[in-house]
């Protein structure tokens, strides 16, 4: 089966145009977004180069890394970041209190018991498993 990519190669060189309508707010903002660049340039080109940039660029949507919550002895707080495998170190939310952190292991909680319940795991240290590996087909 050809990929989108294949596909698309597969048409003639000719143009399209592509088009939507803006709130006036917006198309004066996006005016001035082009207009900033040096030299300005068109609405037109401007989006042209957001959809290429994002057909031939897609983003990665997951990142893996380790949860680090801190506690802060100064101001009686918590700070929370994400320190990724490629070791850059990103802050989600800074100066949490305990209230907050409390609320939000709670609402954890009961997220993975109602996951758990969903998937019939009735034991902590079992883990989930494809259905086809033992053969159920249901």
């Amino acid at each position: 089966m050809a990929t989108l990519r294949e596909v698309a190669l597969n048409y003639p060189d000719e143009y399209v145009s592509v088009s939507t309508k803006l709130p006036k707010a917006d198309a004066v903002l996006l005016k001035l977004i082009c207009n900033r660049n040096n030299p300005p340039i068109p609405p037109s080109e401007y989006i042209r180069n957001l959809i290429r940039d994002n057909i031939n660029s897609p983003k990665k949507a997951f990142l893996a890394g380790k949860n680090k919550i801190t506690y802060n002895k100064t101001t009686n707080s918590f700070d929370w970041r994400v320190e990724l495998d490629s070791g850059q170190e990103v802050e989600v939310l800074s100066s949490l209190s305990v209230d907050f952190l409390n609320s939000l292991k709670h609402e954890i909680n009961k997220a993975l018991i109602e996951r758990n319940e969903w998937v019939h795991q009735t034991k902590p240290d079992s883990v989930g498993i494809p259905k086809e590996l033992i053969g159920d087909k249901k």
